[in-house]
């Protein structure tokens, strides 16, 4: 019982604490005079990507590319669940270190990996250095809620992933009415550099730095500009929430975004809404079921109304669930990451996207886009004033909470 209080107090806390950060929230047009975030200036030359849109595609190369690193694995994901998915994963890590290379991994102690101590002692036994991200227990503090959200890997320096997928069996098996539909990335090149660095900030936050010489890998075949952007709560502005609002300023064309969740702060939906007034085509794709709790769709439905009104197009996903983390516009640049569009993402916990300057690179993003609408209703304009009344109340029940979901 007296933890039960305890926590509960912590919790309570992470609340107040996130309020008092939302509230310092900077208006748009402050938050687009802070131009240096995205800009083709800071991106990196001399990469080369592959995209996938289920984990099965994703497993294989990069269980290849885990056998064959000869300096490092860096490992970071927010899930590593103790499942056959993770089993399998887990083995490849243990034998690289068996074979002398470092392997260093972090996972999101809580809510991210809920597994079994034993899972990652049987690791740290075969020689893999391995790091819980702020754990909860046994002593809870005010910022047991910032979470880490990242999907990284780093192979010796010059091979990298990054997007939504986790290592969890559900990604495999997907949700009782369909397929999981994600995005992810593996980069060859140098962006890679700047992914590393993110890994390293987040291992120097919990344990000693580690000395570490890496060769900057340029593919001078493939110039394809990346741009890594990380933010954390402690940021005061979060850089990808600015990223993502120069995208909605800058489109001229047209503007595509898929989200598993969209709970977005002010400044955001002034920016969608003013993109689609200027006369850019903007569509935003969601899940029309949740996959933790109908309580976050219908919060994200909440949100709907001005972009409705401002000529924005709507979509549910129904087939499964998409998961998808996706942004493209003007066949000019893409993102792909970690970070969803809600308050959790940009305030409670740390994130990772790349930004890509590649027309070859967006046109793929846009196709994919088009064929996940083959799975889509478009919601009509009059939506809004059509809703059941079941509909109404859950929106107004749960849209004080969006904050903490």
């Amino acid at each position: 019982m007296i933890i039960i209080i305890i926590c509960a107090i912590v919790i309570i806390g992470a609340m107040v604490c996130d309020i008092v950060r939302r509230r310092q929230y900077k208006p748009s047009a402050q938050l687009r005079e802070l131009k240096q975030s995205l800009s083709p200036e800071h991106a990196t030359q001399g990469n080369n990507i592959e995209t996938y849109t289920n984990i099965s595609q994703l497993i294989p190369p990069l269980l290849h590319d885990i056998d064959h690193a000869k300096e490092y694995v860096f490992f970071q994901f927010f899930k590593f669940e103790k499942d056959s998915l993770g089993m399998v994963v887990r083995e490849a890590l243990i034998k690289k270190a068996n074979e002398g290379v470092p392997v260093l991994v972090i996972y999101d102690a809580f809510p991210g990996s809920i597994v079994k101590h034993s899972f990652f002692r049987e690791m740290q036994r075969a020689g893999v250095k391995v790091h819980r991200y702020n754990p909860v227990l046994p002593i809870p503090s005010a910022y047991s809620n910032n979470r880490n959200h990242r999907k990284i890997v780093v192979i010796d320096g010059h091979i990298g992933y990054i997007g939504g997928m986790n290592i969890a069996e559900r990604y495999l098996k997907g949700v009782h009415h369909g397929d999981w539909r994600d995005t992810h990335l593996r980069i060859e090149g140098a962006a890679c550099q700047q992914l590393q660095r993110v890994f390293m900030d987040d291992w120097r936050k919990q344990s000693d730095p580690l000395p570490l010489h890496s060769t900057p890998y340029t593919i001078h075949q493939a110039p394809c500009p990346i741009q890594i952007i990380a933010s954390t709560p402690e940021d005061s502005i979060p850089p990808i929430l600015q990223a993502m609002i120069q995208m909605a300023d800058s489109a001229k064309q047209y503007l595509y975004i898929q989200s598993p969740y969209f709970l977005p702060p002010k400044p955001l939906q002034e920016a969608l809404c003013e993109a689609a007034k200027r006369g850019v085509d903007v569509r935003l794709m969601i899940p029309k079921r949740g996959d933790r709790s109908i309580f976050i769709s219908y919060a994200s439905r909440s949100y709907l109304k001005p972009l409705l009104a401002a000529g924005v197009k709507v979509y549910f996903h129904t087939f499964g669930f998409i998961h998808a983390k996706a942004w493209v516009a003007d066949d000019k640049i893409a993102t792909v990451g970690s970070s969803n569009i809600d308050f959790r993402s940009f305030t409670q916990s740390s994130e990772v996207n790349a930004f890509v300057y590649d027309t070859i690179f967006a046109q793929q993003m846009r196709q994919i886009f088009e064929q996940d609408l083959r799975h889509c209703n478009m919601i009509p304009q009059d939506w809004w004033q059509q809703r059941s009344f079941k509909e109404r109340l859950l929106q107004v029940i749960v849209k004080p909470f969006a904050h903490f979901m």
